[in-house]
Protein backbone atom coordinates (compact mmCIF):
# COMPACT_ATOMS: atom_id res chain seq x y z
CA UNK A 1 0.00 0.00 0.00
CA UNK A 2 1.56 2.95 -0.76
CA UNK A 3 1.96 5.89 1.56
CA UNK A 4 -0.71 8.02 0.72
CA UNK A 5 -3.28 5.25 0.55
CA UNK A 6 -1.68 4.07 3.81
CA UNK A 7 -2.35 7.52 5.60
CA UNK A 8 -6.12 7.68 4.12
CA UNK A 9 -6.69 4.13 5.38
CA UNK A 10 -5.18 4.49 9.03
CA UNK A 11 -7.54 8.14 9.05
CA UNK A 12 -10.87 6.28 8.38
CA UNK A 13 -10.32 3.97 10.94
CA UNK A 14 -9.32 6.29 12.78
CA UNK A 15 -12.83 8.16 12.18
CA UNK A 16 -14.35 5.34 12.64
CA UNK A 17 -13.33 4.37 15.98
CA UNK A 18 -14.20 7.79 17.38
CA UNK A 19 -17.75 7.03 16.33
CA UNK A 20 -17.58 4.16 17.89
CA UNK A 21 -16.17 5.20 21.38
CA UNK A 22 -17.53 8.80 21.38
CA UNK A 23 -20.72 7.39 23.17
CA UNK A 24 -18.68 5.51 25.93
CA UNK A 25 -16.69 8.62 26.48
CA UNK A 26 -19.34 10.87 27.16
CA UNK A 27 -21.19 8.52 29.26
CA UNK A 28 -17.74 7.55 31.33
CA UNK A 29 -17.88 9.05 34.57
CA UNK A 30 -14.84 8.26 36.21
CA UNK A 31 -13.95 8.73 40.10
CA UNK A 32 -11.62 11.30 40.75
CA UNK A 33 -8.04 10.07 42.12
CA UNK A 34 -6.70 12.50 44.85
CA UNK A 35 -3.27 13.12 43.70
CA UNK A 36 -1.19 15.71 41.84
CA UNK A 37 -0.66 15.73 38.42
CA UNK A 38 2.93 15.74 37.19
CA UNK A 39 4.19 17.28 34.17
CA UNK A 40 7.82 16.90 32.69
CA UNK A 41 9.03 20.60 30.86
CA UNK A 42 11.90 22.04 29.37
CA UNK A 43 13.55 22.97 26.13
CA UNK A 44 12.99 20.44 23.32
CA UNK A 45 15.66 17.59 23.45
CA UNK A 46 17.16 18.42 26.55
CA UNK A 47 16.00 14.84 27.65
CA UNK A 48 12.43 15.08 28.84
CA UNK A 49 11.76 12.17 26.62
CA UNK A 50 14.30 10.01 28.58
CA UNK A 51 13.34 11.55 32.09
CA UNK A 52 9.57 10.50 31.13
CA UNK A 53 10.30 7.22 30.11
CA UNK A 54 12.44 6.29 32.90
CA UNK A 55 9.76 7.36 35.18
CA UNK A 56 7.33 4.68 33.65
CA UNK A 57 9.29 2.42 33.67
CA UNK A 58 10.44 2.76 37.48
CA UNK A 59 6.88 3.94 38.62
CA UNK A 60 3.40 3.38 38.28
CA UNK A 61 1.52 6.33 36.35
CA UNK A 62 -1.05 6.81 34.05
CA UNK A 63 -0.38 8.94 31.02
CA UNK A 64 -1.48 9.36 27.68
CA UNK A 65 -0.77 6.02 25.70
CA UNK A 66 -0.11 6.26 21.79
CA UNK A 67 -3.70 5.02 21.79
CA UNK A 68 -5.09 7.67 24.01
CA UNK A 69 -3.22 10.19 21.44
CA UNK A 70 -4.20 8.69 18.08
CA UNK A 71 -7.92 8.14 19.41
CA UNK A 72 -7.36 11.90 20.62
CA UNK A 73 -11.49 12.32 20.79
CA UNK A 74 -12.12 9.64 22.77
CA UNK A 75 -8.85 9.24 24.99
CA UNK A 76 -10.72 7.67 28.24
CA UNK A 77 -12.24 4.79 26.34
CA UNK A 78 -9.62 4.19 24.70
CA UNK A 79 -7.29 3.91 27.64
CA UNK A 80 -9.80 1.18 28.89
CA UNK A 81 -9.84 -0.77 26.09
CA UNK A 82 -5.82 -0.64 25.76
CA UNK A 83 -5.52 -0.80 29.70
CA UNK A 84 -3.21 -4.22 29.68
CA UNK A 85 -1.24 -3.02 26.72
CA UNK A 86 -0.06 0.50 29.03
CA UNK A 87 -0.25 -1.45 32.31
CA UNK A 88 2.17 -3.95 30.85
CA UNK A 89 4.11 -1.69 28.53
CA UNK A 90 8.39 -2.01 29.28
CA UNK A 91 10.28 0.43 27.03
CA UNK A 92 14.05 -0.14 25.81
CA UNK A 93 14.91 3.38 25.65
CA UNK A 94 15.12 3.94 22.12
CA UNK A 95 12.99 6.72 21.05
CA UNK A 96 12.57 8.77 18.00
CA UNK A 97 12.41 12.54 18.41
CA UNK A 98 10.42 11.87 21.09
CA UNK A 99 8.04 9.06 19.93
CA UNK A 100 8.26 5.76 21.71
CA UNK A 101 6.44 2.55 19.66
CA UNK A 102 3.87 0.70 20.99
CA UNK A 103 0.12 1.03 21.87
CA UNK A 104 0.56 0.74 25.62
CA UNK A 105 3.90 3.43 24.96
CA UNK A 106 4.02 7.11 26.31
CA UNK A 107 3.31 9.80 24.44
CA UNK A 108 2.92 13.75 24.29
CA UNK A 109 -0.59 13.96 23.82
CA UNK A 110 0.13 16.27 21.20
CA UNK A 111 -3.15 15.68 19.55
CA UNK A 112 -4.98 15.38 22.75
CA UNK A 113 -3.81 18.54 24.46
CA UNK A 114 -4.86 20.58 20.95
CA UNK A 115 -8.19 20.07 21.40
CA UNK A 116 -7.99 22.72 24.31
CA UNK A 117 -4.56 24.02 24.74
CA UNK A 118 -3.70 25.92 21.23
CA UNK A 119 0.49 24.98 20.37
CA UNK A 120 1.67 28.81 20.38
CA UNK A 121 3.63 31.26 22.21
CA UNK A 122 3.90 32.40 25.52
CA UNK A 123 -0.03 32.64 27.67
CA UNK A 124 -1.12 33.20 30.88
CA UNK A 125 -4.19 31.25 29.91
CA UNK A 126 -6.81 34.66 31.05
CA UNK A 127 -9.46 33.55 28.26
CA UNK A 128 -9.41 30.03 29.06
CA UNK A 129 -13.16 28.75 29.72
CA UNK A 130 -14.58 27.38 32.96
CA UNK A 131 -16.14 24.55 30.56
CA UNK A 132 -12.69 23.92 28.84
CA UNK A 133 -10.96 24.00 32.38
CA UNK A 134 -13.46 21.03 33.97
CA UNK A 135 -13.14 18.66 30.58
CA UNK A 136 -9.24 19.27 31.07
CA UNK A 137 -9.33 18.10 34.68
CA UNK A 138 -11.64 15.29 34.20
CA UNK A 139 -9.17 14.00 31.70
CA UNK A 140 -6.72 13.50 33.95
CA UNK A 141 -8.68 12.37 36.92
CA UNK A 142 -10.25 9.92 34.68
CA UNK A 143 -6.92 8.68 33.27
CA UNK A 144 -5.37 8.74 36.76
CA UNK A 145 -8.87 6.60 37.85
CA UNK A 146 -8.61 4.13 34.92
CA UNK A 147 -5.18 3.02 35.96
CA UNK A 148 -4.82 3.74 39.43
CA UNK A 149 -2.15 5.76 39.66
CA UNK A 150 -1.18 9.43 39.59
CA UNK A 151 -1.11 11.08 36.45
CA UNK A 152 2.17 11.99 34.25
CA UNK A 153 2.56 13.49 31.00
CA UNK A 154 5.44 15.02 29.42
CA UNK A 155 5.09 17.80 26.94
CA UNK A 156 7.60 21.05 26.21
CA UNK A 157 4.88 22.93 24.96
CA UNK A 158 3.45 23.06 28.38
CA UNK A 159 6.85 25.30 29.61
CA UNK A 160 5.40 28.73 28.15
CA UNK A 161 1.90 28.10 29.41
CA UNK A 162 2.40 27.37 33.73
CA UNK A 163 0.22 30.44 34.45
CA UNK A 164 -2.52 28.70 31.98
CA UNK A 165 -1.52 25.21 33.58
CA UNK A 166 -2.00 26.75 37.33
CA UNK A 167 -5.60 27.72 36.69
CA UNK A 168 -6.34 24.33 35.31
CA UNK A 169 -4.47 21.83 37.95
CA UNK A 170 -3.22 24.95 41.23
CA UNK A 171 -1.87 21.37 42.66
CA UNK A 172 0.28 20.42 40.22
CA UNK A 173 3.66 19.50 40.27
CA UNK A 174 6.82 19.90 37.64
CA UNK A 175 9.79 18.43 36.94
CA UNK A 176 12.49 20.71 34.58
CA UNK A 177 15.08 18.94 32.80
CA UNK A 178 18.13 20.72 31.98
CA UNK A 179 20.64 20.17 29.79
CA UNK A 180 24.22 22.09 28.86
CA UNK A 181 22.70 25.00 26.88
CA UNK A 182 25.47 24.19 23.48
CA UNK A 183 24.60 20.41 23.77
CA UNK A 184 21.38 21.28 24.12
CA UNK A 185 21.42 23.99 21.01
CA UNK A 186 23.41 21.69 18.91
CA UNK A 187 21.08 18.31 19.51
CA UNK A 188 18.01 21.49 18.49
CA UNK A 189 19.75 22.21 15.22
CA UNK A 190 20.38 18.92 14.09
CA UNK A 191 16.81 17.80 14.77
CA UNK A 192 15.80 21.06 13.09
CA UNK A 193 17.39 20.07 10.06
CA UNK A 194 16.53 16.98 9.51
CA UNK A 195 12.77 17.18 10.86
CA UNK A 196 11.84 20.65 9.10
CA UNK A 197 14.96 21.19 6.42
CA UNK A 198 18.38 24.39 6.70
CA UNK A 199 15.75 26.62 5.69
CA UNK A 200 14.57 29.13 8.32
CA UNK A 201 11.79 31.75 8.60
CA UNK A 202 10.31 34.25 10.74
CA UNK A 203 7.58 32.46 12.39
CA UNK A 204 7.94 28.81 12.39
CA UNK A 205 10.53 27.36 15.00
CA UNK A 206 11.26 23.88 15.93
CA UNK A 207 8.85 23.15 18.89
CA UNK A 208 8.28 25.53 21.56
CA UNK A 209 8.07 29.49 21.07
CA UNK A 210 9.60 31.33 24.23
CA UNK A 211 8.54 34.72 24.91
CA UNK A 212 11.87 36.48 23.36
CA UNK A 213 11.29 34.28 20.41
CA UNK A 214 10.00 37.67 19.20
CA UNK A 215 13.22 38.99 19.43
CA UNK A 216 14.84 36.55 17.26
CA UNK A 217 12.74 36.28 13.56
CA UNK A 218 14.56 35.63 10.62
CA UNK A 219 17.44 35.18 12.61
CA UNK A 220 19.46 31.93 11.93
CA UNK A 221 18.57 28.22 13.20
CA UNK A 222 21.95 28.42 15.49
CA UNK A 223 20.70 31.77 17.30
CA UNK A 224 17.27 30.55 17.38
CA UNK A 225 18.38 27.35 19.59
CA UNK A 226 20.42 29.04 21.30
CA UNK A 227 17.37 31.65 22.15
CA UNK A 228 15.02 28.64 22.38
CA UNK A 229 17.22 26.70 25.55
CA UNK A 230 17.73 30.20 27.15
CA UNK A 231 14.47 31.79 26.39
CA UNK A 232 12.47 28.29 27.61
CA UNK A 233 14.22 28.09 31.38
CA UNK A 234 13.95 31.48 31.26
CA UNK A 235 10.08 31.76 30.70
CA UNK A 236 9.88 29.11 33.70
CA UNK A 237 11.92 30.77 35.99
CA UNK A 238 9.27 33.70 35.33
CA UNK A 239 6.27 31.86 35.84
CA UNK A 240 7.42 29.58 39.09
CA UNK A 241 6.60 32.21 41.58
CA UNK A 242 3.16 32.27 40.10
CA UNK A 243 2.58 28.64 41.14
CA UNK A 244 4.28 29.03 44.03
CA UNK A 245 8.04 27.51 43.69
CA UNK A 246 8.11 24.66 46.07
CA UNK A 247 6.47 23.17 42.97
CA UNK A 248 9.10 22.81 40.57
CA UNK A 249 12.19 20.23 40.94
CA UNK A 250 14.92 20.30 38.46
CA UNK A 251 16.74 17.67 36.80
CA UNK A 252 20.22 18.07 35.19
CA UNK A 253 20.36 16.07 32.15
CA UNK A 254 23.70 14.74 32.69
CA UNK A 255 23.02 13.21 36.51
CA UNK A 256 19.83 11.67 35.34
CA UNK A 257 22.29 9.95 32.30
CA UNK A 258 25.05 9.00 35.03
CA UNK A 259 22.61 7.62 37.91
CA UNK A 260 19.21 7.37 36.95
CA UNK A 261 18.15 5.55 40.12
CA UNK A 262 19.45 8.52 41.98
CA UNK A 263 18.13 10.90 40.22
CA UNK A 264 14.42 8.73 39.85
CA UNK A 265 15.01 8.96 44.00
CA UNK A 266 15.09 12.63 44.26
CA UNK A 267 11.79 12.97 42.05
CA UNK A 268 10.10 10.26 44.21
CA UNK A 269 11.10 12.19 47.46
CA UNK A 270 9.95 15.73 45.62
CA UNK A 271 6.60 14.21 44.65
CA UNK A 272 6.33 12.22 47.67
CA UNK A 273 6.50 15.26 50.27
CA UNK A 274 3.34 16.91 47.84
CA UNK A 275 1.35 13.83 48.56
CA UNK A 276 2.12 12.10 44.90
CA UNK A 277 2.98 8.57 45.74
CA UNK A 278 3.65 6.46 43.00
CA UNK A 279 4.16 2.30 43.16
CA UNK A 280 7.38 0.87 42.46
CA UNK A 281 7.64 -1.06 38.95
CA UNK A 282 10.63 -2.11 37.29
CA UNK A 283 14.17 -1.46 37.39
CA UNK A 284 15.93 0.77 35.39
CA UNK A 285 19.40 0.67 33.48
CA UNK A 286 22.02 1.75 35.87
CA UNK A 287 23.67 4.19 33.62
CA UNK A 288 23.06 5.97 29.86
CA UNK A 289 26.45 6.98 27.80
CA UNK A 290 27.02 10.58 27.58
CA UNK A 291 28.46 11.03 23.99
CA UNK A 292 30.31 14.14 23.60
CA UNK A 293 28.30 16.88 21.84
CA UNK A 294 29.85 16.37 17.88
CA UNK A 295 30.47 20.41 17.45
CA UNK A 296 28.99 21.92 14.40
CA UNK A 297 30.73 24.10 12.06
CA UNK A 298 33.21 26.69 12.80
CA UNK A 299 30.73 29.72 11.93
CA UNK A 300 27.65 28.05 13.68
CA UNK A 301 29.75 27.67 16.75
CA UNK A 302 31.20 30.89 16.65
CA UNK A 303 27.26 32.15 16.22
CA UNK A 304 26.20 29.88 19.34
CA UNK A 305 28.61 31.74 21.39
CA UNK A 306 28.30 35.44 19.79
CA UNK A 307 23.92 34.43 21.01
CA UNK A 308 24.87 33.68 24.30
CA UNK A 309 26.96 36.61 24.91
CA UNK A 310 24.15 38.79 23.29
CA UNK A 311 21.91 37.59 25.97
CA UNK A 312 23.97 38.52 28.81
CA UNK A 313 25.05 34.81 30.42
CA UNK A 314 25.43 31.20 30.00
CA UNK A 315 22.95 29.37 32.22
Amino acid sequence: MSNPLKKLAISAIRTGGHVVMLPFEKTAKPASIRMPPVFIIGAPRSGTSLLYELMITRLRFAYISNAAHRFFRTPLTATRLFKNAIANWRGDFSSSYGHIDGWGAPNEGGWVWQRWLADSDWTDGADISSSDIEELRALTTGLSSIMAAPFLNKNVMHSNRLRLMHKIWPDALYLEVKRDVRDNARSIIRAERVEAGPETTADVWWSVRPRLAKDFAGKSDTERAIAQVIGVSRDIADDIPHLGPDRLHIVDYGDLCAEPETALMGIQQFLGSHGCMAEQRMAVPESFPIRPSRLLSEKDEAIMDQTLSSLGKDI
